[in-house]
């Protein structure tokens, strides 16, 4: 079974319930999952400027970020880990940090479409666009959707104005807001 998500009457698939299990196995690993709090900064003045009630952590992991944010309720969605794994409801905000790269291929654009449909004002990606260092249970990278900054933006650029930011990490990053509406 996949986890799938609704698009009009439609479901589409997200993620594969092997890679599910093999992400839930990774994050057993304390070290996995803790990206978000370093793009709290990022995320915060998102908010204050969207005027933001809600925040949807769309693939949550450790949930990081939660503790460095102010003003707003936060939600973490992960389908990887049990209690975060339902179907989450839409928020002002999404943020989808490190996430992207990790998501099977042929999710695509599925995820991409999920993340946005979520997102009510704006929603904020960081990915990676570099090869990471862990392997997976099933000797595989965990990255498995690595592509250039151009890759991204094209996808990106059809759910609303681009507004990028500076990597703060030591692998290329694309950090972007996806703006709604106008």
């Amino acid at each position: 079974m996949d986890i799938a998500c609704s698009v009009g009457a439609e479901r589409v698939a997200l993620i594969t319930e092997e890679y599910r299990r093999l992400n839930r196995e990774a994050h057993e690993d304390p070290r996995y999952g803790t990206a978000g709090q370093m793009h709290a900064d990022l995320v915060q003045s998102v908010i204050d400027r969207s005027g933001a009630r809600a925040l949807l952590d769309y693939g949550c992991g450790k949930q990081t970020l939660s503790g460095a944010l102010s003003g707003v309720e936060y939600r973490g969605y992960d389908p990887a880990l049990p209690g975060l794994d339902g179907p989450p409801a839409p928020a002002d905000v999404v943020y989808c940090g490190d996430v992207m790269e990790h998501v099977e291929e042929q999710f695509t654009d599925a995820v991409l479409a999920d993340v946005a449909s979520m997102a009510g004002k704006a929603a904020i990606f960081t990915i990676c666009c570099a090869e990471g260092n862990r392997i997976l249970g099933d000797g595989k990278p965990a990255h498995r959707n690595v592509h250039p900054v151009e890759f991204w933006r094209g996808k990106l650029s059809a759910y609303g104005r681009l507004e990028e930011h500076e990597g703060i990490a030591s692998k290329p990053e694309y950090r972007v807001v996806v703006w709604k509406g106008n």
